[in-house]
């Protein structure tokens, strides 16, 4: 990434959309017959797992951006 590039957002935006991820997962998880320690540990798992995927996306589409707009 380029000096100075930065996220779209603050740093507590991000963790608070990983934290709803997680809350998701474990709500859909327990909807769909999960016991809730399974639900839990597969949400935990699931969601920051999803929230590091969308990060690096993030991360990616923001280079691609301040390159193409140096050019």
């Amino acid at each position: 990434m380029a000096s100075g590039a930065t996220l779209p957002g603050t740093a507590i935006e991000w963790y608070m959309f990983g934290a709803l991820l997680v809350v998701v997962n474990i709500v859909v998880l327990v909807v769909t017959g999960h016991t809730v320690f399974q639900a839990v540990a597969m949400g935990l798992f699931y969601g920051l797992g999803l929230a590091m995927v969308l990060l690096f996306l993030a991360v990616g589409v923001t280079a691609l951006r301040e390159k193409n707009a140096s050019d």
